[in-house]
């Protein structure tokens, strides 16, 4: 089957076919967001910004050549509000949990304040936003503020706490160097009052204070020093680093020691008493010199601590939020309105690749290698209502006179479009090879199924060929639902049946307009329709139970013969090929076979089987005719209710 590339127009005419697909998606899909968007609870949001002044601590400013931290000091910060213990004590704050609270209920309380804070730095500054996100807006003010307020009260306790710590530290250091300090001068003056006869000027031959290892060795113990404060800052004189460290030292003090004594021996020109003044000398400028230095640090301590100022300060409280952040009402419509398209579309096209009807002309020809002899539009006089119109309207068995108005349009619509249809049906039947000589030709108007439109094809027509003056003839030999004499208002008997069963002559079973007119079509019409005395109706008869076996009797064969020596066109109406035989043994014994074909009801593959069934019994197939045309289901016309016939442009309707 030949495959067709589908350009703009080619979607255009499957939006426009699924159309009621597309809107019922998309009313589904936009009520379905509206409604769900309504039911959600609204959540609020606000955000409080802190800044965190980076101050060095006194242990800091100790160490600040020493020690180095690694890590981001503000995304470290950030993790600290959101922390479980500053949670705790928001939680305490705001009476969210107390003292009886149970440890479980405790911690999914925390938890679930942590599950709506959100903190994130400002950019590259020193400004840390905290989000809150509650479904009160007020709640959610109070939340952010609270936090705020917490994590400064937090920071500034520890930092105090820590200043305090090294403080301590720094005097209980310094207590102990200080007595150190005396217990070097007291030896240093009892030393001078035992021997007086050691002088000062001794020393000036030993310089022993100038020696470069004796001072790197001072530096390194004024380093560890300085190390072992800020350690114990932090940690416990358990701590393993404290303990490391003090070992360092006592080994520094040790190395000091052994240099100065080495260094002491060397001075061979200097007497004992010499050696051990300078000795004590040395321990007085050692100790001095560190208890200095921890006396500057300790009225640093005592200072920052006086100060008492705050690293971190809240720089903008929380607000009360104006409106939710969600649901988000028109961007959730916006969404809604384009999945519902998306939805729509996607049907719309699923829907038409599932669909199993002919959307092609050139399909038609190409796959059954028939010609299309005529597109038939719809002559229905209902107004649409709605997507499931009709769906549950059963067929009236009988005839109304709108429903014959509908039918005969050849009559009763002449000016109409599917008028014309059907006169362009009869140009192009005369144009398909029909005989323009000798005896007239038969044909078999059928369908694959039923309510395809054969019978009103076929009266429709018959009717346009009888007013080109060409005699016609009408058989309805279709006996299982004849339909022909209910639609021009004659009697079923006598007719085919009685025919065949040879118990009337075929002109006695013949219907002219004459009788038209008596069995109840209007005066007017028949009187006004041209060519309507050209037109002959045979109807079905009585009532058969063997139509097959009927129409396969010799009789039938004669009886074509007969008919065609007599008109011009001979049009027998049959049942559906499909259910039945009789369209297959008609057609063999006829000149030709139309099919009638409805637009989006009757599949391909039934059309095509219709086609092998019809040329199984060797009937000629002349073309296709599709009925009861809808402008979205056949694709490469102009649909049908945008034109009107030429010859009545501009005039107003009587």
């Amino acid at each position: 089957m030949p495959k067709v590339e589908m350009n703009l127009s080619d979607y255009l005419r499957v939006i426009r076919k699924r159309k009621r697909v597309i809107i019922l998606a998309f009313v589904m899909v936009v009520a379905a967001t509206f409604f769900y968007t309504r039911r959600q609870t609204p959540i609020y949001s606000t955000s409080c910004k802190v800044r965190i002044e980076q101050r060095k601590s006194v242990a800091a400013i100790l160490t600040e050549l020493i020690t180095w931290s690694p890590g981001d000091e503000m995304a470290s910060q950030a993790n600290i509000i959101k922390s479980y213990q500053i949670m705790e004590k928001v939680a305490e704050k705001l009476n969210f949990i107390n003292p009886s609270t149970a440890p479980a209920e405790r911690i999914a309380r925390i938890k679930g304040i942590q599950g709506q804070v959100m903190t994130e730095q400002v950019e590259n500054t020193n400004i840390i936003a905290i989000t809150t996100t509650s479904d009160n807006p007020q709640k959610a003010a109070v939340l952010a503020n609270t936090i705020a307020s917490v994590y400064v009260e937090s920071h500034f306790e520890n930092k105090k706490k820590e200043t305090s710590n090294v403080k301590e530290f720094v005097k209980a250091q310094l207590d102990i160097y200080l007595k150190e300090l005396q217990d070097s001068e007291i030896a240093l003056e009892k030393f001078r009052r035992e021997n007086p006869l050691v002088v000062d000027s001794d020393l000036a031959s030993v310089p022993v204070q100038s020696d470069p290892l004796v001072a790197s060795l001072k530096g390194e113990i004024v380093k560890i020093e300085l190390e072992l404060i800020s350690l114990r800052s932090r940690y416990t004189a358990e701590h393993p680093d404290v303990i490391a460290l003090k070992q360092r030292l006592e080994k520094a003090k040790d190395d000091l020691s052994k240099t100065l004594s080495q260094l002491t021996d060397s001075q061979k020109d200097l007497s004992t008493k010499g050696v051990q003044l300078v000795q004590l000398k040395r321990n007085v400028a050692l100790s001095n010199d560190i208890y200095l230095m921890f006396k500057k640090k300790y009225e640093e301590a005592r200072i920052l601590e006086a100060e008492k100022a705050q690293d971190v300060t809240i720089i903008e409280p929380a607000s009360i939020p104006s409106g939710p952040i969600k649901p988000n009402m028109n961007f959730n419509l916006l969404i809604g309105i384009f999945s519902g398209l998306l939805i729509g579309l996607i049907l719309a096209f699923v829907s038409e690749s599932l669909d199993i009807t002919i959307g092609r002309i050139e399909e038609i020809e190409e796959s059954f290698k028939v010609p299309v002899l005529g597109i038939i539009p719809s002559t229905s006089l209902e107004k649409r209502k709605g997507i499931f119109r009709g769906r549950f309207k059963k067929e009236k068995h009988k005839l109304d006179k709108e429903k014959i108005h509908e039918r005969l349009v050849a009559i009763f619509a002449p000016t109409s479009v599917a008028a014309e249809a059907y006169k362009a049906l009869r140009t192009h039947l005369e144009l398909s090879g029909l005989r323009k000589n000798g005896d007239g030709n038969s044909l078999v108007i059928t369908s694959s199924g039923p309510e395809e439109g054969k019978t009103q094809t076929l009266c429709n027509l018959a009717i346009a060929i009888a007013q080109s003056g060409k005699k016609v003839l009408i058989v309805d030999s279709d006996f299982r639902k004849p339909m022909i004499y209910k639609l021009f208002g004659l009697k079923r008997s006598p007719g085919l049946a009685n025919v065949l069963m040879g118990s009337v002559p075929w002109k006695n079973a013949l219907n002219t307009s004459t009788d038209m007119l008596l069995g109840g079509l209007e005066l007017e019409r028949i009187l006004s329709t041209q060519g309507i005395e050209n037109l002959h109706v045979m109807t079905c008869g009585d009532r058969v139970y063997n139509p097959s076996e009927l129409i396969s009797f010799p009789q039938m064969r004669d009886l074509i013969l007969e008919l065609k020596r007599n008109y011009d066109i001979v049009l027998f109406d049959s049942p559906p090929t499909l259910p039945v035989t009789d369209s297959a043994i008609l057609g063999s014994l006829v000149d030709g076979v139309i099919l009638v074909y409805q637009a989006g009801r009757t599949s391909r593959h039934a059309l095509l089987r219709t086609k092998i069934q019809l040329e199984s019994a060797r009937a000629k197939i002349l073309g296709i005719v599709i009925n009861n045309l809808k402008a979205e289901f056949i694709e490469d016309i102009t649909p049908y209710q945008r034109y009107r016939y030429y010859g009545y442009y501009g005039e107003k309707k009587k």
